[in-house]
Parts: structure tokens; C-alpha cells; sequence
């Protein structure tokens, strides 16, 4: 479909003249009589009838001339509003987060963007690290904080800082008074474990090799929230990354040796491809109040 011919045609039998279509549109009358030429010998009939003194639309020009209008400003309004979806996929980010480590960082993370920008909308996929990868292979994250692991092809890493795997206690456990680990002294005991298809159970199992086979792993859950959820409740003891663990009076938390466990986090998004303004803005607040966090760990 010819759009700049049907601009034409329609400004010109408006304007009653080429001159004052040309005026309006800013284009010379030999680049308008051009595009009305095209327009006529596409649809193979003459629009207007022209003398020296007048012009006049021809029957067939009548005809086409509300039929033409009420489309280019359809055509107008659906270009409008795809502006405006536009312009508020700008407005929107979508990162990933591993659901523990979301719990940590994100709400202070998201108030101080929040004030910075009010009217931006924040997607947040807190899922395994598996399916963070794959979005941000995928394009549906702009960026993801996760537990690295091998690397993609098509991926970029950036490493954080490293986290010991720890001991998840009842207060009234035995083992609730030690100041530290070994994972020997687990076994015998009721264990709670995430599932080996997460990331968490991934590590453990690569790390402890035969020894995760002498564990007593009786209960398995697939989020690290659930594995807390059973400590909490008496129920077992969980290994997981500090962060992972619950804040409560309930729990004791016990460092393990032999071997020390430890996971990567780190942030990764996709080789090659800038950061939008707003994604980048709120990946540089989370490195902030990450390296600020750290510091006060110690």
C-alpha cells in the first residue's frame, strides 16, 4: 500500500490545490505531482481532473476520498497506540532472581529505585536458576542475580562474592549448641534437603560426592523457603546458603567443615546486548546494596 501517495492524495482534496498541499506537507509541488502519479498508475484510474484554473476530483476520486480518510486515520490511531505500547515497554524492567536471594536484596533494592522512579514497573521472575538462565537466553530478563554455574555461550557473568552452605538447627536440637559442623556428625540425624534438580541440591551433591549417600535425607522439597519451613517446625535440619535461612529465635544457624560447601552468586545477562537505562540504573543500585551488605557482613 502506497502511504505516502494516499497522504497526498488526501491533503490535496482537502486543500482544494497542490500548492497548498505541498505547503502543508512541506514538500515541493514536483515531489507531491510525483507521488500522486505513482498513486494513480498503482490503481490504475485518475483521481483528480486538473485544468489550468481548477481541480476537481473525478468520480472515481470521490468515491475513494472518505474511504481513504477514514483508513489513515484508523491507520493514524493504530500507530498511536502502538506508541504508546512502546513507550511503556520502556517504562517497564524485568529481571530474575534466585527466590532467596531476592528475599534479601530486593525490597530496599526496589524502595530505592521506587523513589528514583516512580511511574517504572519492575517484572520480577523469582525462579530456579535453570529457567533465570533461560530467560535471560531467552530474552525475558534483562538481567538475573543467581547461583553461577557453567557458563553460555551466549551469556555473559559476573561474579559477586561466594557464600558458605550452613546448618539449619531446631533451637531445642541436640546440635543446637555447637559452634561447628562436621558432616559426619549429620548423619544419624533427620535431614532436609532441595531437590538435586535445583541448583542448591546440584552443589551439594557435586561437593559431597559419596558422602551425601551416608546423609539421612529424609524429607525433600523443591524451595529453599519450604526446607526452612521444616526446621522451624522441628521436623529435620536443612543445609543451605546462609541467606537462604530464616531469621528466628527458633533456628540455630552452625557452620559445617569437611568439606566447606560454598555457592557463586553472581548477576548474568546476555552477551552483547546493552542494558536499557532503567534496567541498568536498578543493576547498579543491587550492586550497591550488595557490595554495602557484604561490608557489614564483614
Amino acid at each position: 500500500m502506497d502511504v505516502l501517495g494516499l497522504q497526498a492524495f488526501i491533503q490535496i482534496a482537502e486543500s482544494g490545490s497542490f500548492r497548498g498541499a505541498a505547503v502543508a506537507m512541506n514538500l515541493s509541488q514536483t515531489a507531491l505531482s510525483h507521488r500522486i502519479k505513482k498513486l494513480e498508475a498503482d490503481v490504475g484510474v485518475s483521481l483528480f481532473q486538473r485544468t489550468t484554473r481548477t481541480l476537481t476530483l473525478t468520480r472515481a476520486g470521490q468515491e475513494f476520498f472518505p474511504k481513504a480518510r477514514e483508513m489513515m486515520m484508523r491507520l493514524n490511531s493504530l500507530y498511536d497506540s502502538l506508541k504508546i505500547e512502546g513507550q511503556k515497554a520502556h517504562e517497564r524492567v524485568s529481571i530474575g532472581c534466585l527466590g532467596s536471594l531476592g528475599e534479601l536484596y530486593l525490597p530496599r533494592v526496589l524502595r530505592l529505585f521506587r523513589e528514583q522512579n516512580p511511574d517504572t514497573d519492575v517484572v520480577i521472575y523469582d525462579e530456579h536458576a535453570a529457567m533465570l538462565s533461560d530467560r535471560v537466553a531467552a530474552g525475558e530478563v534483562q538481567f538475573a542475580l543467581t547461583i553461577l554455574g557453567a557458563q553460555r555461550w551466549a551469556e555473559k557473568q559476573r561474579r559477586l562474592y561466594d557464600e558458605d552452605f550452613v546448618a539449619a538447627v531446631p533451637a531445642d536440637h541436640a546440635l543446637a549448641d555447637r559452634q561447628e559442623l562436621t558432616w559426619a556428625e549429620l548423619a544419624g540425624h533427620r535431614l532436609a534437603r532441595v531437590s538435586n534438580t535445583t541448583s542448591h541440591g546440584v552443589i551439594l551433591s557435586e561437593s559431597l560426592g559419596e558422602v551425601a549417600h551416608q546423609l539421612n535425607w529424609c524429607y525433600e522439597v523443591q524451595r529453599t523457603y519450604m526446607a526452612g519451613a521444616l526446621v522451624l517446625g522441628g521436623l529435620a535440619i536443612t543445609v543451605l546458603p546462609r541467606a537462604a535461612i530464616p531469621v528466628s529465635d527458633s533456628l540455630r544457624i552452625i557452620p559445617i567443615r569437611n568439606p566447606t560447601v560454598k555457592r557463586t552468586v553472581g548477576i548474568i545477562s546476555q552477551e552483547g546486548v546493552p542494558l536499557p537505562p532503567k534496567a541498568l540504573q536498578l543493576q547498579r543500585i543491587l550492586l550497591r546494596e550488595i557490595a554495602r551488605a557484604q561490608k557489614v557482613r564483614g
